[in-house]
């Protein structure tokens, strides 16, 4: 193992824990990291030593703490982000967050009111444009999926004059790889339309994102590269950001309200400061930006060949096992960090396998995956209904495939009445 990811796994104590008497063995990365000890530092130290108020709604010198203090996270997330320019980055809680302010924000015409998704969305993204499809506000188009990706040619088909907007994962949760998200802007583009790029998968073996292959907006959650819930990054290229409408409105957001006539009218904040209503998550960006300085520290060139090589290895184990089938191209698969395998075995059950994992390995807990993933249209584009997935992160070893493969077998066996 790399040294600098090996003084990397050090940060996650998760990982020498024991419950209720068994080694965690935590293949489940895709729905969120385990935690970084640096990242809970710096948000307990911002709580502790530094919780005034920000927002520059005082001009005492804690508040001036506070208010650099958050710029300070917000330069680190756009960097991180490649975003040109802090101010084109909105916090969120994450993509899920970030997905609705963009879908209520968006300024649809009725010349340009559809909005094409690939297969491959999560419920996050898919969600909030399905509830204005439903309302009427806009038309919802999914493209097809080939081999478990996105079928780039089915996508531009189905993008066209009446587009404003195509969303697209920079790589799938529930079937590994990576998306072209530089295709995917140029197929936008020529249409004149704008891109969003869901990196909540893609950030975490990396780093930074769609705003690097041409997005007009993409998203990425905190949890899901070791820093605190509930944070997470929005870029909004400032083309498209000056033509956003604020959604959630409040504190921090509006520059003048006036009288006449008996009617107030409020006058709101330009660019991203009409998008962060209210008291923020201060102490939740000061552990963002943490993870995100200690994941550069790692490195990740090391990240993504640590993550590649535990990919490659894993498939080559699990290839082996016919009662299985791996879902995806070896060649896509490395590029990303998860696997989801599907059972051909008559009376394998997926939810009785995962219990299985969870309390029949002695001195184990295996952490894995089972189910839809939200990610309902890839379900229904596939065909398969359900799926086991093991994701990695840098904290993981060939050893915690090795013991999941076992366990496999195992089970198995037990169908086989071996």
């Amino acid at each position: 193992m790399n040294q600098k990811i090996a003084a990397f796994r050090k940060e996650f104590p998760t990982l020498e824990e024991k419950f209720d008497g068994r080694k965690l063995v935590y293949l489940d990365s895709a729905c969120t990291v385990l935690k970084m000890k640096c990242a809970a530092q710096a948000q307990s130290r911002h709580m502790l030593l530094l919780g005034g108020c920000g927002g520059k709604r005082s001009m005492h010198s804690l508040a001036a703490a506070m208010e650099e203090d958050f710029y300070a996270a917000r330069s680190r997330v756009a960097a991180f982000m490649g975003a040109p320019s802090p101010e084109e980055v909105i916090f969120t809680a994450g993509v899920t967050d970030a997905a609705n302010l963009l879908a209520n924000s968006f300024p649809f015409t009725p010349g340009r009111n559809e909005v094409v998704l690939s297969p491959l969305e999560h419920n996050a993204v898919f969600l909030p444009f399905e509830r204005l499809a439903a309302a009427g506000r806009i038309k919802l188009r999914v493209a097809p999926l080939k081999d478990f990706k996105i079928d780039m040619a089915g996508l531009g088909k189905l993008i066209g004059p009446r587009t404003a907007l195509v969303c697209v994962t920079h790589a799938s949760n529930i079937f590994g790889g990576c998306e072209d998200a530089a295709a995917a802007a140029e197929l936008a583009h020529q249409a004149g339309a704008f891109l969003f790029v869901d990196d909540a998968q893609y950030a975490p073996t990396h780093g930074g994102g769609g705003a690097r292959f041409g997005a007009d907006a993409s998203a990425f959650s905190g949890h899901k590269i070791g820093a605190p819930f509930f944070t997470g990054g929005l870029f909004v290229k400032h083309g498209l950001l000056e033509k956003l409408r604020p959604w959630r409105v409040g504190g921090g957001t509006v520059e003048s309200v006036a009288v006449s006539g008996g009617r107030y009218s409020a006058t709101y904040l330009g660019g991203r400061q009409g998008f962060e209503a209210g008291v923020q998550n201060y102490s939740g960006a000061a552990g963002l930006a943490a993870a995100i300085g200690r994941l550069d520290r790692a490195g990740f060139d090391n990240i993504r060949d640590h993550v590649s090589g535990l990919v490659a290895d894993a498939l080559e184990k699990l290839e082996a096992v016919k009662e299985v089938r791996v879902l995806g191209r070896r060649e896509d698969l490395v590029d990303g960090s998860l696997i989801s395998i599907a059972p051909l075995k008559k009376g394998f059950s997926v939810p009785d396998f995962n219990l299985f994992l969870g309390q029949q390995i002695k001195g184990r807990l295996i952490a894995v995956r089972t189910g839809r993933h939200c990610a309902d249209l890839a379900c229904l584009a596939s065909g398969y209904k359900e799926t086991i997935r093991i994701s990695f992160f840098a904290y993981n070893t060939t050893e915690d495939t090795d013991i999941f493969v076992a366990a496999l077998k195992k089970y198995l066996a037990l169908l086989n009445g071996r």
